[in-house]
């Protein structure tokens, strides 16, 4: 072999050995991660970030849902959302973030055949579910109430960025906020440079990426309403998707020996005595995931395996109480039963 050669071999090896380290480098910061834990929104958001921007990705996503929750909760005085519902009939300006989720809100009602409506803050502050004196109001009480909600009066301007309620009337986001948050953490993620990441918000679930460490999609489980907490009855592999899950088993309260749910029927005024056990709908948009497992919930089965029956692109698990489990055929390649699933549970494939 002449000097030449050599000389290239040797090149080549440097070469191939700094691949080789630029890779393993690459390697193990892919599979640093950051965990984190916040009470935000009345429930606990847990992250799991990967990366070397990990850490401080986190650390905005949580500040970002704190501002988040400061800008559109009901019931914190100070929120651009409380300045709404005071406005007496007159058009509150707001910015642009709470402007464009409340128009997409009203997009989004439309298409519920009135089972969603962000005017139902009337009712749902009737009730006082979520606060620590929730009771069965009376039911003239529940009609006067019931007649503030109507999701075609709100007027928007998008010029001037105004938006505009009847006298009475109270906006609540509560149905499609959190999902809607998993939206703004993706796109924190993506600021970061983060490419994996997994997110928990009171049930809504984000996913960024795959798993860096086995290049799978991640797992999420679907949560069995009779178990524990961390009992899962089945599992779906996601990817840049949010996951969001609706049912009555978390929040509620008892009067009388009745249980009562958090998620109002704004067409009767009291909270959903839905026959769907519980229904997860996955979406790369969080704000809709977040919508359709709300209106599913409130639809109740039929009306949703029909919409699942003509919309078979969406993916969405469905729990009935005859321990059926209706699954969207479009997830049959990434849905599974887990080992802990009850014996009797059957699935049924729809779509």
């Amino acid at each position: 072999m002449n000097k030449q050669a050599k000389r290239a071999l040797a090149v080549l090896g440097v070469l191939a050995l700094a691949a080789a380290g630029a890779l393993a480098w690459r390697f193990r910061q892919t599979r640093q991660s950051w965990q984190d834990t916040t009470f935000v929104m009345d429930t606990i958001m847990t992250q799991t970030v990967y990366g070397p921007n990990g850490e401080q990705a986190a650390a905005a996503v949580s500040r970002a849902f704190v501002q988040y929750e400061e800008r559109l909760s009901l019931y914190q005085e100070e929120s651009q959302l409380a300045k709404i519902n005071a406005g007496s009939g007159s058009p509150v300006q707001v910015d642009d973030e709470t402007f464009s989720l409340i128009e997409k809100s009203l997009e989004l009602s439309s298409c519920s055949d009135g089972a969603f409506q962000i005017t139902i803050a009337p009712v749902t502050l009737l009730w006082g579910v979520t606060t620590d004196s929730p009771h069965v109001p009376d039911q003239s009480q529940i009609t006067a109430a019931l007649s503030l909600v109507d999701d075609s009066a709100v007027v928007l301007d998008r010029q001037a960025k105004t938006v505009q309620l009847a006298k009475g009337q109270k906006i609540d986001l509560g149905g499609i906020a959190k999902g809607n948050a998993c939206t703004l953490a993706a796109q924190i993620y993506e600021e970061y440079q983060v490419e994996n990441a997994v997110l928990n918000l009171g049930g809504n679930v984000y996913v960024c990426g795959r798993n860096p460490i086995t290049g799978n999609r991640f797992k999420v489980g679907f949560r069995d309403p009779a178990g524990q907490e961390n009992s899962y009855i089945a599992a779906v592999e996601l990817e840049d998707e949010v996951m969001a899950v609706s049912g009555g088993y978390e929040r509620y309260f008892e009067e009388d020996g009745v249980r009562y749910c958090h998620i109002m029927d704004s067409r009767t005024g009291w909270p959903v005595e839905s026959d769907i056990v519980s229904v997860g709908v996955i979406s790369p948009e969080g704000a809709q995931a977040d919508f359709w497992s709300t209106t599913f919930y409130v639809w109740g089965q039929q009306k949703t395996l029909d919409y699942m029956a003509e919309h078979p692109e969406l993916g969405v698990i469905l729990l009935g109480q005859e321990n059926v489990l209706y699954v969207s055929a479009a997830l049959s390649d990434r849905f599974s039963l887990a080992d802990t699933a009850p014996g009797e549970l059957r699935v049924e494939w729809v779509g």
